[in-house]
């Protein structure tokens, strides 16, 4: 059985308190600034070549490596200086991949924007521009899923056609106008 009275010399050291090891408390040199800002420009670079970021998000990686405040500005300005950082593009891409590949609706565009937390007025710009057609894609999207729900009743398929629609971010008139046409098509009744 171990001595309950250990040695301190055994022990390591605790570096995380500041009073527990007195030459980690010391200023930070120059070199150390450049080091963390060099590695901090690695891990953004990394960051935005797997993906387009936000002025936010870009803010959040260099917090997470540990650099703030003037530092982080100034490497922020840096890279929207040279266009890495862009947000106009970015909603742009957002619209792109969210609205006219996915089908999504102007609702749940928007709130991929703000997940992505991208200024507000840009958000509001780029959906502006947006096409303010939302019944053609809702339809479209109706006409494919009300194919397969052959096997259902008419007001089971109604039902879930129009979940199916409002989960994709269109609003209920929209959903509703668009539900109406898929099934019309199909031949079934609709309410």
């Amino acid at each position: 059985m171990a001595s309950p009275e250990r040695s301190t010399e055994s022990l390591a050291p605790v570096s995380y308190l500041p009073w527990a090891a007195p030459e980690a408390v010391g200023e930070t040199t120059p070199a150390d600034v450049e080091t963390t800002l060099l590695a901090a420009e690695n891990v953004l670079t990394r960051r935005l070549r797997a993906r387009s970021l936000s002025h936010a998000e870009a803010e959040g990686v260099l917090s997470e490596v540990g650099v703030y405040g003037e530092e982080a500005d100034e490497l922020l300005e840096r890279y929207e200086r040279l266009g890495y950082l862009d947000e106009q593009r970015l909603a742009e891409q957002i619209v792109h991949t969210h609205h006219e590949r996915k089908g999504l609706g102007r609702s749940a565009v928007e709130a991929e924007m703000r997940r992505r937390q991208i200024d507000p007025c840009v958000i509001y710009e780029v959906l502006d521009t947006l096409d303010v057609d939302e019944v053609g894609p809702a339809t479209a999207l109706a006409d494919q899923r009300a194919r397969r729900m052959g096997d259902l009743d008419d007001a089971t398929a109604e039902r879930r056609l129009l979940g199916f629609l409002m989960r994709k971010g269109y609003s209920s008139s929209v959903s509703r106008e668009a539900v109406k046409a898929a099934l019309q098509a199909a031949g079934r009744s609709v309410r």
